[in-house]
This record gives structure tokens, C-alpha cells and sequence, in this order.
């Protein structure tokens, strides 16, 4: 038998020591908030307090890379760089990161990094997470393929060393991220398919995360990247982006079932592949699951002819309807890979 905390035998004392802050936009945050949630993510970053004016040296050109002192100082180091370069390159127009814009230094990504975490819009910020991300799971990944593959080391088990290293770190960076925005309210979580819409923790962890950890093997990555087009597009938050989400949620469903029936993409509409993949016993065929596999089948086609963007939609989607597709979507998926 544990200890208990004074929060597990008190539901006062658990409201005050962690309040229920809603769900918030990263706009709606305090400045001193959003330095509370850097704090939080510093180990994954970097010290912002390391490239403060007085520890420029010229002399030193060593100087930048004290910021990051630790197994995965590379990996960091060189994902911070390539994020706010890639924000300059693909929205010439803003150039968001300026210093580093005028000249290229560790020391000046760093301070746009931090800036434009600190300061800039909501849509920016997520979008520089998306791109430090990106580049994690990319770096991860070259410096696995770096050590060479063993001589007695098959290439499944090779293959395998480097999918595993490849998500190791990001992994490890989404799981204080997605806590530490459920604390503080904000409306999104990240996932290996990218930022999603907040959902019910259980549901996240219960059936979005699996499912993404699934679909983010090789084999499926024409999926996850469908997947990752239609978190985009609900992020968005407009009529259109909904409707559109709506479209590529389904599709994703599709290409799923079209990959397990065919062993590619490209041809197949839902019905037609439900009956096939069941009929091969490649996806669950008992009664219960194939009441509930018909009934969201059913809901998955009237909202993609209704609300979709594959043809002008009837109406378009609110974000109801697209979160309503998305969750049906992920249960659909989850039980098409139960047998797998």
C-alpha cells in the first residue's frame, strides 16, 4: 500500500493545486505563462538564458554549442537551426526569424527561436514546433543510419533499429509537451502524424496514440501522411479546412482498407472494401464489430457526401462534424488493425 497525496484524499486541495483552466487558444495565454510552458519543455530545447549577450565571445567560435551539453546536443542543436531556417525559406514574405535571416549563427537561431515562441501568433509558433519536430525525428534517424549495419544483423533488425531511433527522441519530447499543454488548457496535442485538436485525454491515449504509432511505419505512411493533411486542415479553423478534413479523413480510412485488401493505394470505395477485407477475414468479422463497422461506415460516407470537399458540399462542415469524423475515423482504423 502507497502513501497517498494530500490531493488524493482532498478534491479541494487537487482543484486548487491543479485547476481546471479550460481549453485555450496559445493567443490566450500571459507572457509569464508561455515562460512557465518554455521551463517546462528547456530540457528539449535549450537554456534560453545561455546566449544572453554576456557570454558572446568572437574570439571563441566555440562558444555557441556550450548551449547544448548533453547525448543529444547535435540532434538539438541542428534542429533548432534548420526550424527557423525553414520557416524564412518556405514564408519569404514575414521572415520570422530575422537574426538569423541577417546571419546564419546557432546564436541568433536561438534568440528567434525563443522570440518568436515568446511573441509571435499562435498559427507561427505551431508551426515552428511542427518544423523543430520534423527535424528531431529526421535527425534521430541519420544518426542511426551513421552506425553502420552489423555484420550478422539482418535488414529487418536493421530496419528496425532505425525506426526505433528515429522516434526515440521525439517521442520522448511529445509526451512533456502533451502534458504540459493539458495543464495549461491548450486546445492541441502533438502525435507522430503532427498536431491534432485537444481531445479527452483518455481518448488520446487510448486510441489516438496507438493507432498513430501504428500508422507512423513505413508501410503505412501513406496514411499517416492523409492522416497529417487532415489534422492540418482542422487546425485551420474555418468552414473550408473542416469540410476538407472531412474529405481527407475518410480517405485515410480508405487507403487503409485499400492497402490491407490490395497491398496499395489508389482503387476501392469503402463498402465495396469492408465486404472484401471481412470476407478475407483482414479486418474483424463478428457481429458486434460488424454492426459498429456498418454503422460507421455509414456515418463516414453521409458526412463525406455531405459536408466533404471531393464535390461541393452540400453544406460545409463545422468543427463538430470534423471532430465528430476524425474520433470515428481513428476507432475505425483501430479495430481494421486489431487482426494485424
Amino acid at each position: 500500500m502507497s502513501f497517498p497525496l494530500w490531493s488524493e484524499i482532498n478534491e479541494e486541495a487537487s482543484k486548487i493545486l491543479k485547476p481546471d483552466l479550460g481549453i485555450r487558444s496559445w493567443d490566450k495565454l500571459t507572457k509569464e505563462e508561455k515562460n512557465l510552458i518554455w521551463k517546462h519543455l528547456e530540457p528539449y530545447l535549450f537554456d534560453k538564458e545561455m546566449y544572453q549577450d554576456e557570454y558572446y565571445n568572437p574570439e571563441d567560435p566555440g562558444y555557441y554549442y556550450d548551449f547544448f551539453d548533453d547525448a543529444n546536443s547535435n540532434v538539438r542543436r541542428n534542429a533548432v537551426q534548420k526550424s527557423v531556417d525553414a520557416l524564412n525559406i518556405r514564408y519569404k514574405a514575414h521572415a520570422y526569424a530575422r537574426d538569423y535571416f541577417s546571419f546564419k549563427s546557432l546564436l541568433n537561431a536561438c534568440k528567434d527561436f525563443y522570440s518568436i515562441f515568446s511573441f509571435d501568433h499562435e498559427h507561427v509558433v505551431l508551426e515552428l514546433l511542427s518544423f523543430y519536430c520534423k527535424f528531431l525525428i529526421e535527425e534521430c534517424e541519420e544518426a542511426q543510419k551513421a552506425i553502420p549495419k552489423a555484420h550478422n544483423e539482418t535488414k529487418k533488425v536493421y530496419q528496425a533499429r532505425v525506426d526505433k531511433a528515429k522516434w526515440s527522441y521525439f517521442d520522448e519530447f511529445a509526451k512533456s509537451l502533451n502534458e504540459v499543454f493539458l495543464d495549461f488548457g491548450i486546445n492541441v496535442s502533438i502525435t507522430r502524424a503532427g498536431f491534432l485538436p485537444r481531445q479527452d485525454e483518455r481518448i488520446l491515449k487510448a486510441i489516438y496514440e496507438p493507432v498513430l504509432k501504428v500508422l507512423s511505419e513505413n508501410k503505412w505512411k501513406e496514411v499517416n501522411n492523409i492522416l497529417s493533411n487532415a489534422f492540418a486542415e482542422y487546425r485551420k479553423n474555418t468552414s473550408e479546412g473542416y469540410s476538407t478534413c472531412v474529405t481527407y479523413t475518410v480517405a485515410s480510412v480508405q487507403a487503409v482498407l485499400q492497402l490491407l485488401v490490395h497491398g496499395k493505394t489508389g482503387s476501392g470505395d469503402l463498402k465495396e472494401l469492408v465486404a472484401t477485407a471481412r470476407a478475407k477475414n483482414l479486418i474483424p468479422s463478428d457481429l458486434l464489430t460488424k454492426e459498429i463497422f456498418q454503422d460507421i461506415q455509414s456515418i463516414l460516407m453521409a458526412e463525406r457526401q455531405k459536408t466533404g470537399m471531393a464535390h461541393p458540399p452540400q453544406e460545409y462542415a463545422t468543427e463538430k462534424n470534423a471532430r465528430l469524423v476524425l474520433n470515428l475515423a481513428m476507432i475505425f482504423i483501430q479495430h481494421c488493425l486489431t487482426t494485424k
